[in-house]
């Protein structure tokens, strides 16, 4: 199991856009989001993670949910 307490909020993010397969990684930043939603960020990571595939639906809802946590 991975340890996500010791990956920066760049090393989830990257992680999750690269399992998504998104091209345009522009869209979603790291410097986009502060420490206060880290849990967040941590719980989506670990469903991302833990999916050997995911949905066009479970995508475009974890892109949202990414959109929402943006602070920039």
């Amino acid at each position: 199991m991975e340890v996500i307490s010791e990956m920066t909020i760049e090393q989830m993010i990257e992680a999750i856009l690269d399992k998504l397969n998104i091209i345009n990684k522009g869209v979603i930043k790291a410097e986009q989001f502060d420490g206060s939603k880290s849990e967040d960020l941590e719980e989506i990571y670990s469903f991302v993670m833990m999916r050997d595939s995911l949905t066009l639906a479970e995508v475009d809802a974890i892109i949202d949910e990414l959109k929402a946590l943006k602070t920039a």
